[in-house]
């Protein structure tokens, strides 16, 4: 019953913080004995929600320029074609800054296959020209079966460092953008979204950076994120990490290897650091992210029905195979 309180709850409409919270405790009732339930968070899922009394507003400094940036696996190819062309169209009232998809070795020639029709917008990337073997076999020691999670992250933070854009949108290759969004404000602030998981190590980790609260008020694990490269230099300067090696290293020697899931250093690194330190330079809008199993992605992919009547009542999808 839980998900499907949290499902309704997440839409881009602002609908009763007093049901929702009388559906939470009859949730609770119901699955008392459900871990599931015992784990919910109704305050941050409410301090995320109702964040905004608005569903968007008007975009502002369009002449900014911003990249897409997605990193991929062979695995998620059924849908990442439809994630880069609904990307492209939610940036369109902004400067085209090009896109970027890195993927391994391994996947480059059926990935160019997909986008061969694009008119050379997209440039497919192999992940070993981003990141050397050296740094990935630091991964393999440091983080073990947990390495290539790491290393997508570490793919994306390398792409935001070498954009010649004033921005940069990284995207998870299973997540769709089904509207258009106000990426800057009229005054030139950026959006950021809060999401509504928790996972304590991340925030453990970069209150060692001194970025975040143990227990911050607001997490940003959204599957998607406007990051200024500008910014994130700022990032890099402040914990003494000049390049991606000493970055990599001061992850490896910080982070908790005891964790499954010990650091975000794209989404949380960025949030927490611009909550803290450049407030003036966001705003906040609601994240109406519907997360829905991948077995259903083919049947919502084929059905322009599906597509439209979702995208009236969130932001965007991703499919997990985990959800």
């Amino acid at each position: 019953m839980i998900d499907f309180v949290v499902f309704i709850f997440t839409s881009r409409y602002l609908l009763s913080r007093y049901v929702f919270r009388n559906l939470v405790n009859l949730a609770k009732f119901l699955q008392r004995r459900d871990i599931q339930i015992l784990n919910f968070d109704e305050k941050r899922f409410e301090r995320a929600n109702w964040i905004s009394s608005s569903i968007d507003r008007k975009a502002g400094q369009k002449d900014k320029s911003i990249e897409l940036i997605v990193v991929s696996t062979s695995k998620d190819f059924d849908i990442l074609v439809h994630s880069v062309n609904y990307a492209i169209k939610s940036l369109s009232e902004y400067r085209f800054g090009g896109v970027r998809i890195i993927v391994p070795k391994r996947d480059l020639d059926e990935c160019r296959r997909l986008f061969a029709r694009n008119n050379g917008k997209v440039k497919i990337i192999d992940e070993t020209t981003i990141i050397s073997s050296d740094q990935m076999n630091l991964l393999s020691q440091n983080f073990g079966n947990r390495d290539t999670w790491i290393l997508q992250q570490l793919l994306k933070v390398q792409a935001v460092l070498t954009t010649s854009a004033d921005a940069v949108l990284i995207l998870d290759s299973d997540t769709l953008l089904l509207r258009k969004r106000p990426w800057f404000d009229q005054q030139g602030r950026q959006i950021l979204t809060p999401s509504f998981e928790f996972n304590p190590p991340y925030y453990v980790f970069l209150n060692k950076l001194i970025f975040s609260k143990v227990i911050p008020d607001y997490t940003f694990v959204s599957h998607h994120m406007i990051i200024q490269p500008k910014i994130f230099n700022q990032i890099m300067v402040q914990i003494n990490t000049p390049d991606i090696n000493k970055f990599l290293e001061y992850c490896c020697l910080h982070s908790d290897k005891s964790s499954s899931s010990p650091i975000c250093i794209e989404y949380e690194l960025y949030g927490q650091y611009v909550t803290l330190r450049e407030s003036q330079s966001v705003f906040y809008a609601r994240w109406a992210n519907a997360t829905i199993p991948k077995k259903y992605s083919g049947l919502i992919l084929n059905s322009k029905i599906l597509r439209f009547i979702i995208s009236h009542s969130f932001n965007s999808i991703s499919f997990h195979s985990w959800s």
